[in-house]
């Protein structure tokens, strides 16, 4: 069995080889996506330190431009914008087996046994799911986490549940135990595991509040963070748990939400009332968070910029043979905004390692700025808007963005509306495929960011890469992740004012961003 799975990476790898192209217009540029056919979740995040090396797994379908036949696909990066697809890392030992969601770590006291004389043993944690049964078993990696031999004796957890998945652990260093924090999907319930070992999981607690939505709970993940905002606790850090739900999100079909508080090794207290929506678009989900990221360093993540209610239906498969993108490489804070908690978001150095020069603009009589990156290889450009002079009351107008295909007239923008501090993002101007293609793909998404307006000024930025954007609002306090897909290329920004009180004034820069690939 073990040659024959050798044979099977072997043949995958090299269809990877032949199959890959990174070149089709609505393949992005520095967002990451796979080789070819269907990807979804981002799985096993991890960072090698000793050889500077990020590993992404993700599910993936080799087979296929529709969801199924799930392995781990991976990749490896320096930068988390380039990229190196790599053969697939677990797959299936039979037919009707698949490798669902998990993570990853690096057992550097080799507490599992797997690894006596070395420090960077990587254990991987997933679900291995059937048409009847979901377990949570181990795989581990003596060659820094590019190929895996199962454990023996797996599954290392199994309640007897067909709902039972996505496995996140972290090591736990004041009670020195691995942390479990997984999904009891159906009943909608996150459940926290730990273990001295990785192989031995003993159930400590459960967690859910009342009120939270979503029909499934997947993809949980319990992050630590360090805030300044503790005045009231000697210990100046926080957990953040976000829940992954499908379907049933806020926005429907598939999204994340996430709670803030305590945790001690063993149990979860909520410190909110209520969930918080970490992105107001539609299109990120199950985003996971690194581990063995330096100490004193910002969490990182990636999410999956899809949908459930399309992602089998885009028009990237038939037109381009693949389909999903991951998110950008996030930075996060956890930090307080009128009284709550909300983690910002922001990508990762400022796309420092793909950030081409800067775009000339012409700007107009009417004010309106405007950049032509036809040019710009990658098609792929980022810019930064900054408002000043906005009054404290009676503001009026608008600051509008506006990216459109010099061929086809088809668009796609977004921007702020003063008075009431409406922010929006808007995808109807393109026409590859619309809302009347699937139920669930919105046009226009948004979110209120009126209370931000600090000493009269506000800022917000973006990407947009082919078929995705996102924009960052006030320095990653809000967030927005869009896909869209139009029939030509997007080869023209626009930035407008309309309206605007007398002394309130915008300013706007633009870059053209390098491939990743």
């Amino acid at each position: 069995m073990r040659a024959s799975l050798v044979l099977l990476g072997a043949a995958v790898a090299a269809a990877q080889a032949a199959n890959s192209n990174y070149t089709g217009p609505l393949r992005p540029q520095v967002h990451f996506s796979p080789p070819y056919n269907f990807m979804n979740d981002p799985n096993g995040l991890h960072y090698d330190a000793k050889r500077g090396i990020y590993h992404m797994y993700y599910q993936w379908n080799p087979y296929q431009i529709v969801a199924g036949n799930q392995h781990w696909g991976h990749a490896t990066s320096k930068d988390l914008y380039h990229w190196t697809n790599q053969p697939v890392a677990i797959s299936p030992d039979k037919e009707g087996d698949w490798i669902f969601s998990g993570s990853a770590v690096i057992d550097k006291d080799n507490t599992s046994g797997f690894f006596p004389d070395q420090d960077d043993g990587v254990v991987a944690i997933y679900t291995l799911a059937t048409a009847t049964l979901q377990t949570q078993d181990i795989a581990y990696s003596r060659d820094g986490g590019y190929t895996f031999t199962k454990y023996e004796n797996n599954p290392v957890l199994d309640i007897g549940s067909s709902q039972f998945r996505d496995p996140q652990v972290t090591w736990h260093a004041e009670t020195q135990k691995w942390v479990m924090t997984i999904a009891y999907a159906e009943d909608r319930v996150i459940g926290f595991y730990t273990s001295p070992n990785l192989r031995d999981w003993t159930h400590v607690s459960n967690f859910t509040q009342e009120g939270l939505t979503g029909t499934q709970f997947e993809c949980p993940n319990l992050v630590k963070f360090s805030v300044d905002d503790c005045a009231d606790s000697e210990d100046p850090t926080k957990y953040v748990l976000f829940i992954s739900v499908n379907p049933g999100a806020p926005l429907g079909g598939s999204g994340t939400y996430y709670v803030v508080g305590t945790f001690n090794g063993t149990h979860f207290n909520s410190e909110t009332p209520r969930e918080t929506l970490f992105d107001f678009a539609k299109d990120n989900y199950a985003s996971q968070w690194f581990s063995e990221i330096p100490e004193g360093q910002p969490p990182l993540s990636f999410g999956w910029a899809s949908n459930w209610n399309y992602t089998q239906q885009v028009p990237t498969g038939p037109l381009e043979g693949w389909r999903s993108t991951m998110s950008l490489p996030k930075v996060h804070t956890l930090t307080k905004v009128d009284g709550s908690w909300v983690v910002t978001n922001q990508p990762l150095d400022d796309l420092a390692s793909v950030r081409g020069k800067p775009l000339k603009g012409r700007r107009s009589r009417s004010g309106d700025v405007t950049f032509d990156f036809s040019d710009v290889q990658s098609n792929a450009v980022s810019f930064d808007v900054d408002i000043k002079g906005i009054p404290s009351s009676g503001a009026t107008g608008q600051v509008y963005f506006n990216f459109t295909s010099s061929t086809s007239g088809e668009y796609v923008d977004g921007g702020l509306r003063l008075e009431d501090g409406f922010f929006w993002i808007n995808r109807a101007g393109t026409h590859l495929f619309t809302e009347a293609d699937s139920v669930g793909y919105w046009p226009q998404f948004n979110t209120t960011v009126k209370p931000l307006f600090d000493d009269g000024k506000f800022t917000f930025n973006g990407v947009i890469d082919r078929s995705l954007l996102e924009v960052t609002l006030a320095e990653g306090i809000h967030s927005g992740t869009m896909s869209f897909y139009p029939t030509h290329p997007l080869d023209t920004l626009t930035v407008s004012g309309s309206d605007l009180s007398k002394k309130t004034s915008f300013r706007v820069k633009a870059w053209g961003l390098e491939s990743g690939w």
